[in-house]
């Protein structure tokens, strides 16, 4: 048989003859140095391998091992001695069972050698395995690992609990011990008070810390990654996918080695989907495309889909609409009953549809569900009680899973077209390994052109720094084509100076507000002078010289506005439950959209609601509300105001959803504040926090404060 002629794809079993004379080819291949070809059909091969001659699979097992394939040689392989030896050489030397892939040895050698290493490969490539083998090693006494997300950080916190020798750090409330895993956003790093010195610093998606991927956040990181790289002795692993160049010089800078691969154990198969429009009006295309989306998913119910769509918004919109279309054609399966829907029932509304699509076993992923929710949904996926996932770009930044099939609907990101580096980690969504050999990507959209990705290290290599990074510079440091900026830029009155540093926002907006305090000080002095819960008019002063003056022009606001957000913000900190703050929504929609059904305004209700909540009033209001705070304490200084303002209460208020700060660890942890809410009086004056997991677990145990069953898994998981 001519093997360059066939789709190994539509191979599903081999004869002897057909067997023997593949892996002939296979090998041939290896040797000419078309890896990539053969490790491909080597993956099909033990996905298809029940169905391969029985005779011929210690050929293949042979083959198996020189590709690095290791983790694949099970207890139950027939291996001679040395290849024995070769797999025992491959397993880890901390983690208990585990034994890595060719690739993954490599740089498990250079992290037992101490190097610096920044790292590029594949979603599946198995990356976050070699974290563990890291704090496995316990030769390091403080552990850094900066995640872009609160809901990573939690992951990462579970899957590092074993290891009780270290003091798990995820929280600026938490005290330091002699041995320490800080797991930390870049802003959180910052905010950390007297940050220790970092032995080990791991940063996951790496490829945040450019200035090119219009991330609100890449300047706090750059801040953060200077901090921490200034001490000389620190170690780092940096690792991300898809990049192809990081800026010139920083290997011989930090003595480190950057590190490309495509290996992988997981095969990727993209298919175009090609539709015969009956119409070229947009509207009916979508309709058709849909049509198209929802057939193959119901044709593949008994596999694991990822659908992504360029908004939550979309996300819940088009998952509704499967859901119809199920309903519509008699596909619907017997309603499955989760513990997260009576904590719907309890604090939302059961009739929320995104209620309604779990007991179908579908979920919708995105930025705007609380994170305990999505740490549910990414948990029922992971776990086969979900068969397809709406989900948004939130999948593709680290959030841990994968599918047997990756549907792309959406060609944009938000308002702009996806690039290549984001439709190449969406793919990477697709296989898993161990599990699924073969994931499969479905695209309704022509791919981006293929690019080569340059990661530029603004900190490093000063290109495209901002103001924000230049300021926390040493003048030696700084390139001779931004001294003029960096004199401009500082000369400024030093103590204003310090502080403005530490806030990590826009400094001329900064400089802008504090002009603004002076003058309102003298006018109105009550709009800055307040402790406590502020008054509508105070809160909406401060919020507004913010929106005018902190926002980035690549930010997208939409749909808050101006004028909405201290409504929003106000009525967060005066409001008694979510249920109030929910209604008082959806009587608003009703009386603006009076024909709009009641299931149509109690989603947008609950979206809208989350939305605010998670982007604005527990991220973007407190983190302003506490740069005015630090401003304004500072000018009160120097003007002689001895009753200068507290704004701290308030900003921990919200964001901490009304929580003290003690019990705010909580919520990091994903425990629901309706839980924390039952049972905060029980805990009351615990400060250690593992005294207070302890406590709270207890009283999960004791059946007591009306916990429910979905609050006391969550306590369960601490």
């Amino acid at each position: 048989m001519d093997w360059n002629k066939v789709d190994i794809y539509s191979v599903k079993e081999l004869s002897f003859e057909d067997s023997f004379s593949l892996a002939k080819f296979t090998s041939n291949l290896s040797l000419n140095n078309k890896k990539d070809i053969a490790r491909k059909i080597i993956i099909h091969i033990l996905e298809i391998w029940e169905n391969i001659d029985s005779s011929t699979k210690e050929i293949w097992m042979d083959i198996v091992e020189s590709a690095g394939f290791y983790p694949y040689l099970t207890s139950n392989s027939t291996l001679d001695t040395t290849s024995e030896i070769r797999k025992a050489f491959h397993s880890s030397n901390y983690l208990d069972n585990v034994v890595f892939h060719k690739e993954q040895k490599h740089l498990s050698t250079l992290i037992e050698k101490k190097e610096n290493i920044v790292v590029s490969a594949p979603t599946s490539f198995g990356k976050s395995l070699l974290i563990q083998e890291i704090v496995a090693s316990r030769k390091f006494k403080n552990i850094l690992i900066i995640q872009p997300t609160l809901a990573l950080i939690n992951e990462t916190r579970i899957k590092l609990k074993p290891y009780q020798e270290y003091n798990i750090v995820v929280n600026t409330s938490q005290k330091m011990e002699d041995k320490n895993i800080f797991i930390l956003t870049a802003e959180r790093v910052l905010e950390y008070p007297n940050f220790p010195i970092v032995d080990y610093c791991i940063l996951d998606e790496f490829y945040k810390v450019s200035s090119s991927r219009d991330d609100e956040r890449s300047d706090v990181l750059n801040i953060a990654l200077k901090k921490i790289l200034d001490n000389n002795n620190t170690i780092f692993y940096f690792l991300g996918p898809n990049i192809d160049e990081i800026s010139h010089g920083f290997e011989n800078h930090y003595n480190a080695q950057f590190i490309k691969t495509d290996y992988t154990l997981v095969d990727t198969k993209v298919e175009m989907i090609n539709i015969d429009f009956q119409s070229d009006k947009p509207r009916s295309m979508e309709k058709e495309r849909k049509l198209k989306l929802f057939k193959m998913l119901s044709e593949k119910e008994k596999e694991q889909s990822i659908v992504y769509l360029s908004s939550p918004d979309r996300a819940l919109k088009v998952a509704k609409e499967y859901l119809e279309y199920l309903n519509t054609n008699n596909l619907l399966a017997k309603e499955q009953h989760l513990p997260i829907s009576e904590w719907i029932q309890e604090n939302i509304n059961s009739n929320w549809s995104f209620n309604k699509l779990i007991q179908q076993k579908i979920g919708v992923h995105s930025g705007t569900i609380p994170k305990h929710l999505t740490h549910s949904i990414i948990d029922y996926f992971n776990r086969g009680l979900l068969q397809v996932l709406f989900c948004t770009s939130t999948i593709i930044e680290g959030v841990n899973t994968s599918a047997k099939n990756v549907f792309i609907f959406d060609e944009k990101k938000g308002p702009n077209k996806i690039d290549y580096f984001d439709f190449s980690n969406i793919r990477g969504r697709a296989g898993r390994l161990l599990e699924h050999f073969t994931g499969y990507v479905y695209v309704f959209h022509p791919i981006p052109e293929k690019e080569k990705i340059e990661l530029d290290i603004p900190f490093f290599d000063q290109e495209k720094i901002s103001d924000e990074i230049l300021i926390n510079f040493e003048k030696k440091e700084v390139k001779s084509e931004h001294i003029s900026r960096f004199e401009e830029l500082m000369n400024y009155d030093d103590d204003l100076l310090k502080v403005i540093k530490k806030n990590a926002v826009s400094v001329s907006g900064q400089k802008k507000i504090i002009e603004n305090i002076k003058i309102t000080l003298k006018e109105k002095p009550e709009l800055v002078l307040w402790s406590g819960i502020p008054k509508y008019e105070a809160l909406a002063y401060i919020l507004n010289i913010c929106w005018d003056n902190l926002l980035k022009d690549t930010e997208t606001t939409r749909p808050m506005t101006r004028n909405k957000l201290p409504v929003v913000a106000y009525n967060s900190l005066i409001s008694k439950s979510t249920s109030e703050s929910l209604n008082n929504e959806f009587k608003y929609l009703k009386d603006n959209n009076p024909k709009w059904t009641n299931q149509r305004v109690l989603d947008q209700a609950v979206t809208n609601y989350f939305r605010e909540q998670r982007h604005w009033i527990s991220y973007k209001v407190p983190k302003w509300i506490g740069v005015v705070d630090s401003l304004q304490k500072e000018v009160c200084k120097q003007m002689g105001i001895i009753n200068v303002g507290d704004y701290t209460y308030a900003a921990s208020q919200l964001e901490n959803e009304g929580m003290d700060s003690t019990l705010s660890i909580l919520l990091d942890m994903g425990i629901p504040s309706s839980a924390i809410n039952k049972l905060k009086y029980a805990v009351d004056g615990i400060t250690d926090f593992r005294d207070l997991v302890k406590h709270v677990k207890r009283i999960a145990d004791s059946n007591q404060y009306s916990l429910i069953e979905y609050e006391k898994n969550k306590i369960y998981d601490l």
